[in-house]
């Protein structure tokens, strides 16, 4: 369970960044960016809660 969130907390701080890095170069956030954005911080606090759990 630790391992599950910790990579889900990668794969969505890798989304978030890349989504960030799209509007930098871009100028400009479209709905594939906002939709990267908000799936990728939900992946990423659902392997906090996961990694927490899975650590106890």
């Amino acid at each position: 369970m630790f391992y599950l969130g910790l990579g889900m907390q990668l794969v969505g701080f890798a989304s978030v960044g890349l989504c960030l890095f799209a509007g930098l170069r871009n100028g400009d956030y479209g709905r594939l960016e906002l939709i990267e954005l908000i799936g990728g911080s939900l992946v990423f606090y659902i392997g906090t809660f996961l990694k927490n759990k899975g650590s106890k």
